[in-house]
């Protein structure tokens, strides 16, 4: 695929889903509020386009623990997952009512959707899922999704919401993936790699884990990536800390790296996707 192709491509995307990791909620309120009007301004675009937007959010634990440090004697939350959960259950409310307020502003009404990977083993909790989705789409209401941090253990985990934004697209069949990161893109060798067809060792070799508040990392997003990339589902990793950088990437494809695949856009079953997660908690995808 050319140049003029890809770029063509990337800019005709329909159903977009975009990452936003806990690093981009989790600073002073004035970074976070100027992230957030930046990005509402995005999507409002986007939406004023035509386009369907899915959100993946991080953020609830670091929500949770802005509220601790606001309670009187209460002592500071480590890092065990009894307080993780229980972060989450105290955030998670907080991140969708600071997305309210914000997306209000510019009409746009959103919904919460939590989910975890025994919801995706039910039978009948890929196909709910799926049509939640297909639902509040066709209704113009903007899905803000989070895995269900509050009940989730570590056998059971998507692992991070890198990947769960992969899996989504996969439910979604998803025209692009865009995942907010703090730095430019990947390096490799220290320059930023602009553009990759696949994510390989050598690539994975060189990227690395987490550097803020989320739990993933470099090394999580070209995963998810490359479960992207299965189907045929261009994914950009940017700079989320850039004003305006969804409206930039998708109009003139020149932040961070893309990850593409020569391969046309494919359908994935409900037993693929499930597959892909047995795989990942196996170890197969590590």
């Amino acid at each position: 695929m050319n140049r003029n192709d890809l770029n063509e491509r990337i800019k005709t995307s329909n159903k977009i889903v975009i990452k936003i990791g806990s690093a981009r909620l989790a600073g002073s309120e004035e970074e976070v509020n100027d992230f957030l009007f930046s990005l509402v301004s995005d999507i409002r675009h986007l939406r004023d386009l035509g386009k369907q937007v899915i959100l993946v959010s991080s953020g609830a634990i670091a929500r949770g623990r802005k509220l601790l440090a606001t309670l009187p004697n209460s002592a500071e939350a480590g890092e065990s997952l009894p307080e993780k959960q229980a972060l989450a259950a105290m955030g998670q409310n907080r991140l969708v009512n600071l997305y309210d307020s914000f997306f209000s502003k510019v009409n746009l009404p959103i919904a919460q959707i939590l989910f975890g990977v025994l919801d995706m083993e039910n039978p009948e909790g890929f196909k709910n899922l799926k049509n939640t989705f297909g639902q509040l789409l066709d209704w113009g209401i903007l899905p803000i999704v989070n895995e269900n941090d509050s009940v989730a253990t570590e056998e059971v985990k998507f692992g991070d919401n890198d990947v769960l934004s992969a899996i989504v697209s996969l439910i979604v069949e998803a025209d692009l993936l865009i995942i907010l990161t703090g730095v430019e893109g990947f390096l490799k060798d220290g320059k930023l790699l602009p553009f990759l067809e696949e994510v390989g060792k050598s690539e994975l070799s060189q990227a690395g884990g987490p550097s803020g508040p989320g739990t993933g990392g470099m090394y999580t997003k070209l995963k998810a990536a490359s479960i992207a990339s299965e189907a045929g589902i261009p994914c950009g990793i940017i700079d989320g800390n850039r004003k305006n950088c969804v409206r930039e990437f998708i109009e003139t494809n020149t932040l961070g790296t893309l990850v593409v695949s020569n391969g046309k856009k494919k359908h994935f079953t409900e037993e693929e996707i499930k597959s892909i997660l047995r795989a990942k908690r196996n170890g197969g995808q590590e």
